[in-house]
């Protein structure tokens, strides 16, 4: 083999090597076969486990224009109609998200730049946070929810009323939802929700990856520490002051 061969192979054997470091690889319980009925009750008794959790990790923000900024993050949850989203960069706040029934409130920089970049982002981190929030709280006891198998996936369908549709796919095998769509009336998908990443914490199964995409752009959450039903601040949810109302 010559060098030239042999340091081609070097490369190629490293490379392959750091590829394989930076996989994911879920370790978490499987289940037998099971009709659709079963999942789903399996489904919403584990949803009822989460009551709170928190996480932090980092979140990407990218426009539809391809602009994009990664920021620190921090999250709190209790579903289902309760989220905050706090971010920052190099210990300077950017922006604090805060979802409750009566509406979504967001703070942003000062910088007039830089505050409409974010606070367009910001809607897109708010139907993540909402969408994340109230379907992790009871998507699968909706009225009208029907189901279908198909391959190793189940796909629910949520129709009710003037409501978009919602459809989510859930991986058979780990009974573990990996994508939820919020379609139009011509059943195109106009926001997605794709989770995967899930890691076990006690007899609770989430997912630490979280991609949605809109019309308004990407977010991405990668989440390195989560906690479970912890106690939350009795004023977690309440916006700061200076918050702004989204509309």
């Amino acid at each position: 083999m010559t060098d030239v061969r042999r340091v081609l192979l070097g490369l190629w054997v490293a490379l392959a090597a750091g590829g394989c470091a930076k996989s994911f690889r879920e370790q978490i319980p499987t289940y037998p076969n099971m009709d659709a009925a079963a999942s789903v009750n399996a489904l919403v008794a584990q949803a009822k486990k989460v009551h709170t959790l928190n996480g932090q990790g980092l979140i990407t923000l990218t426009r539809p224009d391809g602009q994009s900024v990664r920021l620190d993050a921090a999250m709190a949850m209790q579903p289902p109609e309760r989220a905050r989203f706090r971010a920052w960069k190099f210990g300077r706040g950017i922006f604090d998200l805060t979802v409750t029934p009566e509406g979504v409130w967001v703070v942003t920089p000062d910088d007039a730049g830089r505050k409409e970049q974010i606070r367009s982002a910001g809607v897109s981190a708010a139907k993540l946070a909402k969408t994340w929030s109230v379907l992790s709280g009871g998507f699968f006891e909706s009225p009208g929810l029907t189901n279908e198998e198909r391959g190793g996936k189940l796909i629910a369908r949520r129709q009710s009323g003037d409501e978009p549709v919602v459809v989510c796919e859930v991986d058979r095998r780990t009974l573990t939802p990996r994508k939820y769509s919020v379609l139009d009336d011509a059943g195109k998908a106009r926001f997605t929700l794709t989770m995967g990443h899930y890691r076990q914490y006690g007899d609770v199964v989430w997912p630490t990856r979280l991609v949605a995409v809109s019309d308004g752009g990407t977010v991405e959450i990668v989440l390195n520490e989560v906690e479970v039903n912890p106690e939350l601040p009795p004023r977690a949810f309440v916006p700061p002051s200076r918050a702004e109302k989204l509309p």
